[in-house]
C-alpha cells in the first residue's frame, strides 16, 4: 500500500508540473523578403535565451506556463519586444524584423570572435561593406581602407600595398583572410595585395593591440577579410553577379565573376577574376615599371548534413606576374630594375560547427586551414664596379646582372572554440595553434672582365653565378589558449569584457653556410672563397601572456561611452631574427638574440548614434618596451641596418567621425586623426608615422538609385621624422563618384558606378610611400567606371 501511494503522489506531482509548463517555438524572418534569418538572439523574460538557426527556427522547452515579454535582437535588423503567453499547447510565433536602413555597417566579428554591434565594442574599429568596396575604384585592400580614421596606406608600389594603424604597421598587424592567418616577410608590402577584391563581403579592422584573443603580432591591430559565401534557401536557387571595372590612370582592366547557390541545407559559391594594370600616370609622367597582372579562383561550400550541424569547406588561389616594383633606393640600388615574376597564395580550410538549444553551450566548432605563399623576386641592378689592380691582381669590372630571391612560406594551423551563454555571460574559450615553415634561396649573376690594365681592354670574361640563402630554412611555432567573457550589467546599461590568451611559441632555425657554392663557366665549386657560416642551427622559445578588460556603458539611450585596457605581446619574426639581404644597396641584417616586444594599449572613446546623426570618436595611448626597429652599422665596409631593440616607445592620438543628415538625402560626413610617435630612449621620433589627416565629403541621394559623393581628403605636413625619411610637405585632393541603378528588369539588374579621383591632378606624396623606394610622387587624376551585373 505504501507503494502505491507513493506512486500516486509521484504521479500526480508530475501531472501537476507538466500542467504547469509549456514550450514555445517559431521563426525568425526578414519583414522585406521573408528570408530567415540565422543566429537572431531571442531572450524569454531575460532568463531563457537561444539563438536561430540557419532556417530562423528557434524554441524553448519546458518553461513555466504563464505570460512573458519576448525579445528578438539582431545585428544589422531593429530589434523587437513583444508579449507572449507560454502553454501547454506547442505554441508557435511568426517574428518579422524590419533591416535598420540608418546604419548598416553595424556589424563585426572579428573583436569578439562572434557577432557584435560595432558601437557596443569597448575599443575602436572599422568596418567596410561590400557596397563601399563596389563602388571604390581601389585595386588594392590597402586603398579600400586607406581613408578609414587611423588607418594609412603602405605602397612599394601600386601592386605592392600593405596599411599602417594608429602608427604601428606590418609586423605589428596580424592580418586574416576568413580567420586564418596570413603569415610571410613584413619587410616589403604584399600581404594584403594577394586578395580578390570582388571576393570580399566585408573587411574588419581592429585599432590597436585592444584584443587579447589574436596572440602574438597584434599589438598594432587585426584586419579580417571576410569573403562571399551565400545562404540557405527555401528552395533550390543560383545567382551571380558579373564585375567590370576600369581606370585610366593606368588603364587597368578588371573582370569577375561571383556564382552563388543554394538549397535547404547547402549553399556554396565559385568566383573568379583576371585584372591587368599598365604603367601609372602622374602629374609627372608614367612611374615606370609600377604595371601588373593577376589571376584569382576561390569556391566555398556549406552543408548542413543533420539539424544543428554544419560544415564548411573554403578554397582560394591568387596568382600575379610581372608585377612591377617602382620602388628602389635604400634597399635597392637607385638604377636598380625590380619586379615580381610571380607571386603566389593557396587556401584551403575545413570546418566543422555544432549548435545547441536550450543548453549553456551554445556553439562548438573546429577547424584546419593550410596557407601556401609563393614569393619570387627578380632584381637587376644595373651596377657595374671596378675593382682596381692589386696584389697581383690585375684590374677588373664586375656587372651584377641579377639577383632573383624567392622563398616558400607554408601556414597550417588548428583552430577550436566553445561558446557559452550563462545568465548575464555570454563566454568563448578556445585553442588556437599555428606554424609557419619557411624555406628561401638566393641565385646572384655576375659578369667579371678582366681587364689589360695598359690599354683598358677587356682580355678574358666570366660568367658566375652564386647561389645562398638569405635565411636560413626555419619554422615559427605557436600554441595559444584564450578566453574572453562577457557580462551584462544593471539591466544590460554596462557591458565588462574580460579576456586573456596565453602562447607558448618555438622557433627553430637550421645551420646555413654562405655561399652555397658558385658556378663559374659551367664548373660548380661547393666550397668557394669566403664561404662561412652565417647562422648556426638554434631555438628559441617565448612565452606570451596578452589579455585586456574592456567597458562599455550606455550613458543615454543613443550614448555609449567605452574604455579599454590591455598588454600586447609580440615574438620577432623569423626574417627579424634571421634576415641577410643583399639586394646590391645597404645590406640588412636580422638579430637572433632580440627580445620581444611588450606593451601595454589604452583606449576611451564614445558612439553617439540616431537616425539623422552619428559621432564616435576616441582617444588611445600605446606604450612599448623592446620596440624592434633597423639599426644603423656597416657590415664588410659596406652601409647596413641591423635589427635592435629600440627600448621604449610611445604612440597616443586620436580619431573622430561624424555623419549629418541635415535635409532628407543629403548627407555631410567627416572623419580626422592623429598619432604622435617617439622613441623615448634617445627622445626622437618614430619612422613611419602619418600626418594629422582627415576627409569631408557630401553623399546625396537622387531619386532613390542615383547617389552622388564628393570628397575632399586632407594631408597635414609631417616633419616630425626620423633619421633617414624625408618631411612631407601638406595636400589636398578632391574626389567625386555616382553610383546609379540603371537597369531593373525582373531578376535582372545592372549597376554602375562611375567618378574622378583626383580631379585636379595634384602632385603629391605619401609619407609612408617613401621609405623604401624612390616613390616621390603619387598617381595623378583618374577616371574609373564599374559595371555589375546581377541575375
Amino acid at each position: 500500500m505504501k507503494y502505491i501511494i507513493n506512486i500516486i503522489i509521484i504521479t500526480l506531482f508530475s501531472c501537476n508540473v507538466y500542467a504547469q509548463t509549456g514550450s514555445l517555438h517559431g521563426t525568425i524572418n526578414d519583414s522585406s523578403n521573408k528570408a530567415p534569418i540565422t543566429d537572431a538572439t531571442i531572450q524569454l523574460a531575460d532568463k531563457y535565451i537561444t539563438t536561430s538557426n540557419t532556417l530562423g527556427y528557434f524554441s524553448f522547452g519546458n518553461i513555466p506556463s504563464g505570460n512573458y515579454i519576448l525579445k528578438v535582437s539582431r545585428i544589422g535588423y531593429n530589434s523587437e519586444s513583444l508579449n507572449v503567453t507560454v502553454t501547454n499547447d506547442n505554441k508557435h510565433i511568426e517574428i518579422l524584423l524590419k533591416p535598420d536602413n540608418v546604419k548598416l555597417d553595424e556589424v563585426i566579428i572579428t573583436s569578439s570572435k562572434y557577432e557584435k554591434n560595432i558601437n557596443e565594442l569597448p575599443y575602436s574599429a572599422s568596418l567596410v561593406t561590400k557596397e563601399e568596396i563596389g563602388n571604390n575604384p581601389a585595386m588594392t585592400i590597402s586603398d579600400i581602407l586607406k581613408n578609414e580614421p587611423g588607418i594609412s596606406i603602405l605602397s612599394d608600389g601600386v601592386w605592392g600595398t600593405d596599411v599602417s594603424i594608429r602608427g604601428m604597421n606590418r609586423s605589428n598587424i596580424v592580418t586574416l583572410v576568413d580567420g586564418n592567418r596570413i603569415e610571410t616577410a613584413t619587410d616589403i608590402s604584399a600581404r594584403l595585395s594577394m586578395i580578390d577584391l570582388n571576393d570580399i563581403e566585408r573587411i574588419e579592422v581592429i585599432k590597436g593591440s585592444a584584443s587579447a584573443l589574436y596572440g602574438s603580432g597584434a599589438s598594432g591591430g587585426v584586419v579580417n577579410l571576410i569573403t562571399k559565401t551565400g545562404g540557405y534557401r527555401n528552395d533550390f536557387s543560383i545567382q551571380g553577379t558579373v564585375l567590370s571595372a576600369f581606370n585610366s590612370v593606368n588603364n587597368y582592366f578588371s573582370n569577375g565573376i561571383n556564382l552563388l547557390a543554394g538549397s535547404t541545407n547547402w549553399f556554396g559559391k565559385v568566383s573568379g577574376t583576371v585584372r591587368k594594370a599598365q604603367n601609372v600616370k602622374t602629374p609627372q609622367g608614367e612611374l615606370q615599371n609600377s604595371q601588373f597582372e593577376d589571376n584569382s579562383l576561390s569556391a566555398f561550400l556549406q552543408y548542413r548534413p543533420f539539424e544543428h550541424n554544419e560544415i564548411k569547406l573554403n578554397y582560394q588561389q591568387f596568382k600575379a606576374t610581372n608585377v612591377g616594383i617602382p620602388g628602389a633606393y635604400p634597399l635597392f640600388p637607385s638604377t636598380a630594375t625590380i619586379r615580381y615574376p610571380e607571386e603566389k597564395r593557396q587556401l584551403f580550410s575545413a570546418e566543422y560547427i555544432m549548435t545547441f538549444e536550450n543548453t549553456i553551450l551554445s556553439k562548438l566548432s573546429a577547424k584546419y586551414f593550410h596557407q601556401y605563399i609563393f614569393r619570387d623576386v627578380e632584381n637587376i641592378p644595373h651596377t657595374v664596379q671596378n675593382v682596381v689592380a692589386a696584389n697581383g691582381q690585375p684590374p677588373k669590372r664586375v656587372s651584377v646582372l641579377q639577383i632573383n630571391p624567392s622563398a616558400k612560406h607554408n601556414i597550417d594551423g588548428v583552430q577550436s572554440q566553445a561558446d557559452f551563454i550563462i545568465d548575464n555571460h555570454y563566454l568563448i574559450a578556445g585553442v588556437d595553434i599555428w606554424r609557419r615553415k619557411y624555406s628561401g634561396e638566393r641565385f646572384k649573376q655576375q659578369k667579371i672582365e678582366v681587364l689589360n690594365a695598359a690599354k683598358d681592354t677587356v682580355k678574358s670574361t666570366s660568367y658566375k653565378t652564386i647561389y645562398e640563402k638569405p635565411l636560413p630554412d626555419a619554422t615559427f611555432n605557436s600554441t595559444g589558449v584564450f578566453a574572453q567573457d562577457e557580462i551584462k550589467l544593471f539591466n544590460n546599461k554596462l557591458s565588462v569584457t574580460i579576456g586573456g590568451r596565453f602562447d607558448y611559441i618555438f622557433i627553430r632555425n637550421n645551420d646555413i653556410i654562405n655561399p652555397i657554392y658558385e658556378i663559374t663557366n659551367g664548373k660548380i665549386n661547393y666550397a668557394p672563397a669566403g664561404q662561412i657560416l652565417y647562422w648556426k642551427a638554434s631555438t628559441a622559445k617565448n612565452n606570451s601572456y596578452v589579455y585586456n578588460l574592456g567597458l562599455v556603458y550606455s550613458l543615454l539611450e543613443d550614448l555609449n561611452i567605452s574604455f579599454n585596457a590591455s598588454r600586447s605581446f609580440r615574438s620577432p619574426s623569423l626574417e627579424e631574427r634571421f634576415q641577410y639581404i643583399d639586394q646590391g644597396s645597404i645590406v640588412q641584417l636580422g638579430n637572433p638574440q632580440l627580445s620581444p616586444e611588450k606593451g601595454y594599449f589604452f583606449d576611451a572613446g564614445f558612439h553617439y548614434t540616431k537616425s539623422d546623426l552619428y559621432i564616435t570618436g576616441n582617444v588611445f595611448y600605446n606604450k612599448l618596451t623592446d620596440l624592434v626597429s633597423d639599426s644603423a652599422t656597416t657590415y664588410e665596409g659596406r652601409k647596413a641596418t641591423v635589427k635592435m631593440n629600440v627600448g621604449k616607445a610611445v604612440l597616443y592620438g586620436f580619431e573622430f567621425s561624424s555623419g549629418y543628415t541635415f535635409i532628407p538625402n543629403f548627407k555631410l560626413y567627416d572623419n580626422v586623426s592623429y598619432v604622435r610617435g617617439k622613441n623615448e630612449k634617445d627622445h626622437t621620433d618614430l619612422a613611419l608615422i602619418p600626418a594629422l589627416n582627415g576627409t569631408i565629403g557630401l553623399k546625396a541621394n537622387i531619386y532613390k538609385t542615383l547617389i552622388l559623393d564628393i570628397s575632399a581628403v586632407i594631408y597635414d605636413k609631417q616633419d616630425k621624422i626620423a633619421q633617414g625619411e624625408l618631411a612631407t610637405p601638406g595636400y589636398v585632393i578632391y574626389n567625386f563618384g555616382c553610383n546609379a541603378e540603371i537597369l531593373k528588369f525582373d531578376l535582372l539588374s545592372l549597376n554602375l558606378t562611375a567618378g574622378i579621383e583626383n580631379i585636379f591632378d595634384k602632385t603629391y606624396r605619401n609619407h609612408l610611400s617613401s621609405n623604401r623606394g624612390l616613390i616621390s610622387i603619387e598617381p595623378g587624376r583618374n577616371i574609373y567606371v564599374k559595371a555589375n551585373i546581377t541575375f
